[in-house]
C-alpha cells in the first residue's frame, strides 16, 4: 500500500523533516541512495513509523521481499511484540514471498492488537486475494477503505473484481481511484488499469484466467503478440534464428493487413538498424536516423529487443505526442510496461545480447513465415489496441 509519501509531492508532517533526503532520491528513482537514507534516518530517529513503512515499500517494490521481511522483524524488535505496524509489514512481506496462510495469520495478529489500522486491513484483503479468497478480500478492503480512504485500497477493489471477471464493477472502482488521486503517478496507474479493463471486457466477457497468452498481453498493455505460448512445440524444434525470422515475416504480414503506410522506418539503438533497414525493405519504407522522424510521415520505431530502457520509453512518448507512427519490437522482455505496439516474441532466453545475436540469421527468414492468424489479426484490429489510441487526432509537433 503506497502512502502519500511515495509521489511526488509530500505531506511534511513534524517529526519527519529527516526523511526528506529519503524521500526526494526515492522521487528521482535512485532507489539505493534512498535505501541509505532512509536506514540513516531510522538509525537516528527509530520512532518514525512512516520511515519504516516508506523504506518498506522500497524494498517491496524492487522485489527484495526477503530483505522486506527482515525490515519487519527489526521494526518488531524495535516496537516490541505487542505492535501492530511491524506485524503488518511483515504480512506484506509474507504475502509477497507467497506465503499467503502465514501472511493472513501476521495480519490478523496485526488487527488483534490495533482494530484501527487501515494499512493492516488493506494488506490483509491483498493476502486473501492471493489465497483466492476474493469474497472475503472485498469485505475486508471496504473496511480499510471506511478507516483510511486511500487510492490503493480502490486499486486493488479493482483488480480483485476485474479477476472475477466484474468489468463494470472493477471499472468503476477504478474510475474512483482515479478521481480522488492527488498525484500525478496514482491518477496515471488509475487511467492505465481502466484502458486494461475495457481491453479486457472487450473479449467476450471471459474471465482473465481464461485468457490466451496473446489475450492477455493485448488486456494488460494493449499490444499484439505474434509467438504465443501455443507455439511452444513449434519453438523446441526451431531455431532462435527460425524463431525470430518467422515473428519478422509475421510482422510484415500484419502491416499489410492492417493497411499501415509507414514512410519512414528508424532503429531505436544503434543496434536495431539492420533490422529497421530490412523491414523498411520490406515494407517500401525509407531507413532514416531518429532525428529525422516527422510525424507525417507516420514513422515506425523499431528494435531488436526492448528492455525498457530510456530510449524507447522516449521514441514511443514522442510518438504519442505526436499521434502518428507505429511501434515494434521484435522481443519485449516480460514485465515491460513501455509496450511496443506489435511483440514479436516475449520468449527470447538470453535477452537483449541472444535477440541481436541472431538477428543477422534471422533476417533473410522473414520471408518463410507462415500466415499471420485470426486471433493476432482480431487483436491488432481492435478499436482498442495500443496503436489506435495513436490516430484519433491530427499529428502535431
Amino acid at each position: 500500500m503506497r502512502l502519500t509519501s511515495s509521489f511526488a509531492v509530500f505531506r511534511v508532517e513534524p517529526g519527519e523533516k529527516g526523511l526528506a533526503k529519503a524521500r526526494w532520491f526515492a522521487r528521482e528513482g535512485r532507489t539505493a541512495e534512498a535505501e541509505r537514507e532512509y536506514r540513516a534516518a531510522l538509525n537516528a530517529e527509530p520512532d518514525l513509523r512512516a520511515g519504516w513503512l516508506e523504506l518498506f515499500e522500497l524494498l517491496r517494490r524492487g522485489g527484495r521481499h526477503d530483505d522486506a521481511l527482515g525490515l519487519a522483524a527489526r521494526a518488531a524488535e524495535h516496537f516490541g511484540p505487542d505492535a501492530a505496524m511491524p506485524l503488518a509489514i511483515k504480512g506484506a512481506a509474507l504475502a509477497e514471498l507467497g506465503r499467503t496462510r502465514e501472511a493472513i495469520a501476521a495480519l490478523e495478529a496485526a488487527i488483534e492488537r490495533d482494530g484501527n489500522l487501515a494499512l493492516a486491513w488493506h494488506e490483509l484483503g491483498y493476502a486473501a486475494f492471493k489465497a483466492g479468497e476474493h469474497a472475503r478480500a472485498l469485505l475486508v478492503l471496504d473496511r480499510a477503505f471506511a478507516l483510511e480512504p486511500h487510492t490503493d485500497t480502490l486499486m486493488l477493489r479493482g483488480r480483485i473484481l476485474r479477476e472475477a471477471g466484474q468489468f463494470d464493477a472493477a471499472e468503476v472502482a477504478f474510475e474512483g481511484a482515479q478521481q480522488s488521486a492527488e498525484h500525478d503517478i496514482p491518477r496515471r496507474d488509475a487511467e492505465q488499469e481502466i484502458a486494461a479493463t475495457r481491453r479486457g471486457a472487450a473479449l467476450g466477457r471471459k474471465k482473465p484466467k481464461d485468457f490466451s497468452e496473446r489475450e492477455r498481453i493485448f488486456a494488460e498493455l494493449g499490444a499484439v503478440l505474434l509467438e504465443a505460448e501455443a507455439a511452444e512445440p513449434a519453438r523446441g524444434r526451431a531455431s532462435e534464428a527460425d524463431r525470430l525470422g518467422a515473428c519478422i515475416g509475421a510482422f510484415v504480414q500484419l502491416v499489410d493487413a492492417l493497411g499501415w503506410r509507414p514512410a519512414v522506418c528508424a532503429g531505436v539503438l544503434p543496434e536495431d538498424a539492420p533490422l529497421a533497414a530490412e523491414l523498411a525493405r520490406l515494407i517500401a519504407a525509407q531507413s532514416v536516423p531518429l532525428a529525422a522522424l516527422d510525424p507525417e510521415d507516420l514513422p515506425l520505431i523499431v528494435t531488436v529487443y526492448n528492455g525498457g530502457a530510456a530510449e524507447w520509453s522516449k521514441q514511443v512518448a514522442r510518438l504519442d505526442r505526436w499521434r502518428s507512427g507505429y511501434a515494434f519490437a521484435l522481443a519485449q522482455e516480460p514485465g515491460v510496461t513501455e509496450t511496443a505496439d506489435v511483440i514479436g516474441t516475449l520468449h527470447c532466453p538470453g535477452g537483449a545480447l541472444t535477440a541481436r545475436g541472431h538477428l543477422a540469421r534471422a533476417l533473410p527468414l522473414a520471408g518463410a513465415a507462415p500466415p499471420v492468424g485470426d486471433e493476432i489479426t482480431a487483436l491488432a484490429r481492435s478499436a482498442l489496441a495500443r496503436w489506435r489510441t495513436r490516430q484519433s487526432a491530427v499529428p502535431t509537433r
